[in-house]
């Protein structure tokens, strides 16, 4: 059996009710250590992932008194090519450090299914991965124009820009892959329609993003090279 290689990262929450859910799992399995700032608790954002080998960026994110902090911690660890997954309003501020457009959206909650771009396919992370995903979208803004150094990796038949890259080792994900179905319906925001078919693909979205982030793991680790096309 494979030892995992081990790494540390810098995890940013935003909102107590947004965590990595069952993503610090699949994160810990990988050899990853999980080290969380919760600046909803008053706890500071830093300049930089410091000592960490990886910077996670949850959502909950939007309009914070520490938006700004977040951004330029984004932006500092794209120019340092710390690996980072930013999710969610994360990931808008991500694009949006760079030039990305973000406008208000009222388009419905609920699964999507994405669909990987060309460019994906030999990405560290993603190129591996299914040519679609799917995935839950609970957001209440919308990227709608990446900076013009950033990579789309995977959109929706519609257009939605919800998988991109800049650099090298900085991903983006709009939407949701981490909350149970039971979860969700914690939330309050998806209707009992809405969560039956989320509970109905909740298993194709663990199949697909579990990898997906342990790939990301093994990046942060230094695996950088020679990743297998096919896990």
């Amino acid at each position: 059996m494979t030892t995992a290689l081990r790494s540390t990262a810098l995890v940013i929450e935003n909102d107590p009710a947004q965590g990595l859910g069952r993503a610090a799992a699949w994160l810990t399995e990988a050899g990853m250590e999980l080290d969380t700032v919760r600046p909803h608790l008053g706890e500071a954002v830093p300049n930089t992932a410091g000592g960490h080998d990886a910077l996670i960026a949850l959502g909950g994110g939007r309009a914070k008194d520490w938006s700004d902090e977040l951004t330029g911690l984004l932006a500092n660890a794209v120019a340092d090519d710390t690996p980072t997954f930013a999710i969610c309003s994360s990931a808008r501020a991500l694009a949006a450090a760079f030039g990305g457009r973000v406008e208000d959206s009222d388009e419905p909650v609920g699964p999507r299914m994405l669909a990987k771009r060309d460019a994906a396919g030999r990405d560290l992370v993603f190129g591996p991965a299914p040519m679609t995903l799917d995935a839950i979208r609970w957001r209440r803004q919308e990227l709608v124009e990446l900076p013009g150094e950033a990579t789309l990796l995977a959109s929706t038949p519609r257009g939605a820009l919800e998988v991109f890259r800049l650099g090298d080792t900085a991903w983006g994900v709009q939407s949701h892959f981490e909350f149970t179905p039971e979860q969700l319906a914690a939330f309050g925001d998806f209707d009992e329609a809405t969560l039956a078919r989320a509970a109905a693909v909740d298993e194709h979205i663990v199949a697909g993003w579990k990898p997906i982030l342990q790939r990301f793991a093994r990046v942060a680790a230094g695996g950088r090279k020679a990743l297998p096309l096919i896990d």
